[in-house]
């Protein structure tokens, strides 16, 4: 498989495809990520399953936020109901489930790590400091390191998945191909991949200023770039136009 490489510019320059994309039919972008919200809002509600369910669902969801992506791309009329064809996809459903059972480990192990700091800076707080000083020491406790060890965590579970998750909708390859295809493409792109982060990130604190609103389009702006991203890394052959639906 070709993997391409994209130059430094497309950091921003995904955001610009990305935002092509939302424009061209922006109804249905925020009202399928609405829904998603909404799902995800429900799910949580149930005690116990509800996350893990959510979790599992979550890459065949971002699949359908592609597949707006594609076929809005290709000029084809797109609607809500995108959403939900990777999970009708008979072929595809199973791995795109399994994909999601790996992030949920992802966020576990994460999840777990971060505990682990946080935890342990806070044990130093308490130790080192009287009252008052631990609230101050966890911050200081986690330190360079700390951070340095979760951001590499954050990248590795973006490379297993940003690119696993269209390899296996479009083009139909298995975990086992898809996830170590994703890596290489994240590897070998890390700088514009990087760049592309930062911008989320300081778009993502301006997006929570109205009340979270901002989300309603950067959420679709961002999906669609991904796409955008895995097209030109990786091409844009699909496979899962032919695919039947049950």
């Amino acid at each position: 498989m070709e993997i391409r490489t994209m130059p430094l510019s497309r950091g921003w320059g995904l955001f610009r495809r990305g935002w092509n994309s939302f424009t061209k039919d922006w109804v249905t972008w925020v009202l399928s990520f609405v829904i998603f919200f909404v799902i995800s809002i429900v799910l949580n509600l149930v005690p116990l399953i509800g996350g893990l369910v959510m979790a599992v669902i979550t890459p065949a969801l971002v699949a359908g936020f592609m597949k707006i992506a594609h076929d809005l791309e290709a000029g084809e009329t797109v609607g809500v109901g995108h959403l939900f064809q990777p999970i009708q996809d008979h072929e595809r459903r199973v791995p795109l489930l399994l994909l999601g059972l790996v992030a949920l480990l992802a966020s576990v192990v994460l999840a777990v790590v971060l505990a682990l700091f946080v935890g342990g800076a806070a044990h130093m707080g308490g130790a080192a400091g009287g009252m008052g000083e631990p609230m101050v020491f966890p911050l200081a406790g986690i330190g360079f390191f700390g951070l340095i060890v979760l951001l590499l965590l954050y990248l590795v579970i973006f490379a297993v998945l940003a690119f696993s998750i269209p390899l296996v909708y479009f083009r139909g390859l298995e975990i086992a191909e898809a996830i170590p295809a994703s890596v290489r493409g994240t590897l070998l792109n890390i700088g514009p991949l990087v760049i592309f982060s930062l911008i989320y990130f300081v778009l993502a604190f301006l997006a929570m200023i109205p009340l979270a609103l901002g989300f309603l389009v950067l959420g679709p702006v961002v999906l669609a770039a991904l796409y955008g991203a895995y097209v030109e890394i990786f091409g844009g052959e699909v496979g899962v136009l032919e695919a039947e639906e049950v």
